[in-house]
């Protein structure tokens, strides 16, 4: 699997993977695996987290018991923001080409230095890529800077590729990114030439940068996202006014760990408001902008970047999601469908055919994070955090506004195209399969993915093989401590969504065959 890189677009831009076996927590093989169903040595006596679910006909959240079945009548619309024109085709040249992270590796080097970056440079080249760009990983661009010189970048492909079924898949959020050390070390470690090399001051830069970063970044598990720690620390550290960096935080940042599931870019042409809080409101390109401004230290800069930009949204807004590889069973997905339409698509919309979305319908809909649930900690944090006011007033919220409690703070449910390729699930990724998004009173309390092979991929349950560990996350060893999901830390729990406990087996069933078809 990549060990971390840049959180380059980790932060806002909408946000690897080998195939070696990940070590069990007793160093066997999976004690086992579940469809949704029962858990091996999971934390209560019926082997799941002990969340219970609510009576039939009480939507909880303060909502009086007996209000009809109707949960999206608790969700508040957020407005559309303004039409923003661009050419798709420059976006992605723009997107794959430029270099909107303007420091980073001379070229002259970057072949020389790749084996000591380990997993962040580790990847293939991205197909269709020309000149020297089909040479490097396809997180890495090489671009021509202002001085002339040919500079080696990380780009938003660190976050923004991820594999299924063994393919790289465009806009895919990256579950297997590997965070859990500190990349400043590994970037303080470089051999650097000790000779007059151009654009090794933009090296010197980057691996500055990362001295700052990388210890704020650190997340407990492999396959979370620090998006959030990512953007509060490149705020903590510039002039609101001129952009300008210091080594030393001109704010407080927040000693947090708040893991983020990067969310696909095929979502985003949906979304009134971007992230899980729905707070990047209006034109989305400053937080897709913010989201890669580790080295934008200058307004002119940035107002560069912002010219290409509203091609690099163009081109995301046509980026489709994948259709599942597998059988689908049509008269159950059939079935599913009805259950589905009367049960979520008031939430999450309403799906026409699969490959195209020009039939479909979704409603943009914010809950009250006590209403939906689920862990509350980003929503909350975003809701009183000055870095806020930060953007607002910055050259970036000049583009996008930051909008953390209005109409209230939560969470949107999130439109579900090609869901059944974004394992794991809720906005923290504590969920390894939809059948658990389903059944939350069987979801683990600390579990593991079996493997990082996108090849073996439960197709009952969506998700990922998973099972148990037998050694908790507290007294793992390090390298086994950091492939388990405890939903005990902070901002990892696994509640809420219990939107499908109500439902019985066979229409949970019903409903994952329909999601297949999505």
């Amino acid at each position: 699997m990549r060990r971390w890189g840049l959180a380059a677009c980790a932060s806002a831009c909408a946000c690897a993977f080998d195939s070696a076996g990940v070590p069990a927590g007793d160093g066997s093989t999976a004690a086992s695996t579940t469809s949704g169903g029962t858990v091996d040595g999971a934390e209560g006596a019926d082997g799941s987290s002990g969340t219970q679910p609510r009576p039939p006909g009480d939507l909880g959240g303060g909502v009086d018991a007996g209000t009809p079945w109707a949960p999206w009548a608790q969700g508040h619309p957020i407005p559309p923001g303004p039409p923003v024109d661009g050419d798709a085709a420059a976006g992605r040249a723009a997107l794959l080409e430029n270099g909107y992270v303007s420091c980073g590796i001379p070229w002259v080097v970057f072949p020389l230095l790749q084996p000591f970056l380990g997993g962040m440079a580790s990847e293939p080249p991205l197909p269709g890529r020309t000149g020297a760009n089909a040479m490097v990983p396809y997180n890495w661009t090489v671009h021509t800077n202002a001085a002339g010189v040919e500079i080696t970048s990380l780009n938003c492909l660190e976050c923004h590729v991820g594999r299924f079924d063994g393919e790289l898949v465009l806009g895919l959020g990256s579950a297997d990114v590997d965070y859990t050390g500190n990349a400043g070390a590994t970037l303080a470690g470089l051999p650097v030439p000790q000779i007059d090399i151009p654009g090794i001051e933009e090296l010197l830069r980057f691996a500055q940068r990362y001295q700052v970063l990388g210890p704020e970044i650190v997340m407990h598990t492999v396959g979370t996202n620090p998006a959030d720690e990512v953007a509060a620390v490149l705020a903590a550290h510039r002039d609101r006014d001129t952009l300008a960096w210091s080594d030393a935080p001109l704010a407080e940042v927040p000693d947090l760990v708040a893991p983020v599931d990067t969310p696909p870019w095929w979502r985003t042409k949906k979304k009134h408001g971007l992230f899980y809080n729905g707070m990047a409101r209006g034109d989305h390109r400053g937080t897709m902008m913010f989201a890669s401004s580790l080295c934008t230290d200058t307004i002119d800069e940035a107002e560069a970047i912002l010219d290409y930009f509203d091609d690099v949204r163009a081109f995301i807004a046509t980026i489709e999601a994948p259709v599942y590889p597998f059988a689908i069973d049509a008269s159950l997905a059939d079935a599913g469908a009805e259950v589905f339409t009367a049960n979520c698509a008031g939430c999450h919309g309403t799906y026409g055919d699969a490959g195209s979305d020009d039939d479909d319908t979704y409603p943009n809909l914010i809950f009250d994070v006590d209403f939906v649930g689920t862990d509350p900690l980003i929503a909350e944090y975003a809701a009183s955090t000055p870095l806020v006011d930060w953007f607002n007033g910055s050259i970036y919220g000049a583009v996008t506004q930051l909008v953390v409690d209005d109409p209230v703070v939560g969470y949107v449910a999130p439109p579900l195209d090609g869901i059944w390729a974004t394992a794991p699930y809720l906005h923290n990724g504590s969920v390894p399969s939809l059948a658990l998004v389903l059944d939350s009173a069987a979801r683990p309390t600390q579990w593991q993915r079996v493997d990082h092979d996108t090849r073996n991929f439960d197709e009952l349950a969506l998700g990922w093989p998973w099972f148990t560990p037998s050694t908790g996350w507290d007294d793992a060893p390090p390298e086994v401590r950091k492939h388990i999901y405890d939903t005990t830390k902070q901002g990892h729990g696994n509640g809420g969504h219990d939107f499908g406990d109500h439902l019985s087996d066979d229409e949970r069933r019903a409903v994952l065959e329909y999601l297949k078809t999505l």
